[in-house]
């Protein structure tokens, strides 16, 4: 190959290279040339407000409450329900891992149930109280960011 083709495979193609290599730094550092709505994802800040708005509006009515992370069908807040209960609902969480607790009389019980993980999916899990008393169910999902509560459903009842 002589220097002439040499140079001129080099103006050629190192365009390419370099091009390639530019690619990369932005799949790296999370750029992208693509600037529609769907390759927007929102900040942690952005998640957090959410949360925080969906969080605070307690109890959640109508659509609300169909958008809400988390929404729980069974038992009703101030439900009486027996020693043995099952809890139904839907949500989503982070690798499909919802976290709850029953909080009373004696030490909380806890667990975890399976949801989605992308989209609400329904969920079901039966509870085993202790003994008869007033509790608070709660029903909710972990932060990745920092292991808080997020997303939090709390339902009293009346264990008889």
């Amino acid at each position: 190959m002589s220097r002439t083709s040499g140079g001129s495979f080099m103006r050629r193609h190192g365009i390419t290279i370099i091009g390639v290599g530019l690619a990369l730094v932005g799949l790296v550092t999370g750029c992208s040339s693509d600037d529609s709505p769907e390759s927007a994802a929102p900040t942690t800040s952005e998640s957090s407000a959410v949360t925080a708005a969906t969080t605070a509006a307690s109890p959640m009515s109508g659509a609300a409450a169909t958008d809400a992370a988390i929404t729980l069908s069974a038992p009703a807040n101030g439900a009486t329900v027996g020693r043995s209960f099952v809890v139904r609902g839907s949500g989503v969480a982070f690798e499909g891992t919802l976290l709850w607790s029953l909080d009373g009389p004696g030490e909380p019980i806890t667990g975890y149930a399976s949801a989605g993980s992308t989209q609400k999916q329904p969920f079901q899990f039966t509870v085993e109280a202790r003994e008869a008393g007033t509790y608070k169910l709660t029903v909710y999902r972990e932060s990745a960011a920092d292991g808080a509560r997020t997303d939090v459903v709390e339902h009293t009842i009346t264990v008889r």
